[in-house]
């Protein structure tokens, strides 16, 4: 069996909208021409601005959005253009933790039921089977048995989000997509949140695609991160190579504002501000997207879009003129 769990080549994934004021519709091209891989067991984290397009990606690997263009393969297995009684087999090997842990809880379900679905949808075995099942993966999250009977509106937030980690675990998936998984919670909940998923990915063998905007976030969990913006990759590598020695102007402006923790010592890296706001994703500007705000813009960016090519030691990255290591 191939050590490559998830391949996502080059998705791009297009919205039609109306344009106020201007007539007709237009294309908005929220994921551009995005490519990666994912190996067994590891964690790759996707960071970037609100608006990058993480989300959308999510959901285009997970086939909740058709893709427009490209393709993903789960397990060697193309998934794109499948239908949705084609997808039902992957989909119990591939799930979704989402952002918002009360949005993505039915509020009129008992937090029993909505564990319970996917194993019934899947014809999971017989109902005392599934009720054990779902005592298991609420012991396996940390949370009590004897609340089973209630509804989400009564856990916290942490406890909220720890129910949509049990109903993902549900069918044993080998992959867990976690889109913005705790950027909902308090900073302490969030810690707990962190180092339970930890926990559950070593005990049960879970790859993770970590997507989130909190820099330290990603570091923190991820064995690989992938930079986005404005829909497409700009860099990608090793997480502690790439945060100490960032290649592209972005991502280097990015970690510049990340915060740091306060031990007495000086900042060790130069704030960097960029200039201007984030072009219209109906309007992409030529070239490379970031030269409008790049510091290090020459020619060539406005001209010719650069490519993601290897820069050595795993490292990608997508820009003509990458900063020095």
């Amino acid at each position: 069996m191939s050590d490559v769990i998830l391949r996502v080549d080059n998705v791009t994934k297009n919205f039609s909208v109306r344009r106020p004021g201007r007539g007709g519709r237009s294309q908005i091209q929220a994921v551009g021409g995005v490519s990666f891989e994912i190996r067994r067991g590891e964690t790759l984290g996707i960071v970037g601005e609100s608006g990058c397009g993480k989300s959308t990606l999510a959901r285009c690997i997970v086939q909740l959005l058709p893709v427009t263009s490209g393709t993903v393969e789960f397990n060697g297995s193309p998934l794109t253009g499948l239908s949705r009684r084609q997808l039902r087999p992957h989909r119990r090997e591939m799930q979704l933790v989402f952002q918002d842990p009360f949005a993505s809880l039915n509020p009129r379900r008992t937090v029993a039921d909505i564990v319970a679905e996917p194993l019934r949808v899947h014809r999971f075995g017989t109902r005392s089977e599934i009720e054990a099942r779902v005592r298991e993966l609420f012991t396996l999250v940390g949370l009590d048995v004897n609340s089973l009977v209630r509804y989400p509106h009564e856990f916290s937030g942490g406890q909220r989000q720890r129910i949509g980690i049990a109903r993902s675990l549900a069918l044993n998936p080998q992959l867990v997509v976690a889109d913005e998984p705790v950027s909902a919670l308090d900073v302490s909940v969030q810690a707990q949140v962190l180092n339970l998923m930890a926990e559950l990915q070593e005990k049960l063998g879970l790859t993770y695609l970590f997507i989130a905007h909190d820099l330290g976030v990603v570091r923190h969990v991820s064995d690989r991160v992938g930079v986005m913006y404005l829909g497409e990759l700009v860099e990608m590598g090793p997480a502690d190579p790439l945060y100490d020695a960032p290649l592209h102007p972005y991502t280097e402006a990015l970690l510049s504002v990340a915060p740091e923790l306060d031990d007495g010592r000086a900042r060790t890296r130069e704030r960097i501000v960029i200039s201007g706001d984030v072009p219209d994703p109906a309007d992409k500007p030529s070239g490379c997207a970031f030269h409008p705000r790049c510091p290090v813009a020459q020619d060539r960016c406005r001209i010719e879009k650069p490519s993601l090519i290897h820069a050595g030691d795993g490292r990608l990255v997508a820009c003509h003129f990458p900063r020095r290591r």
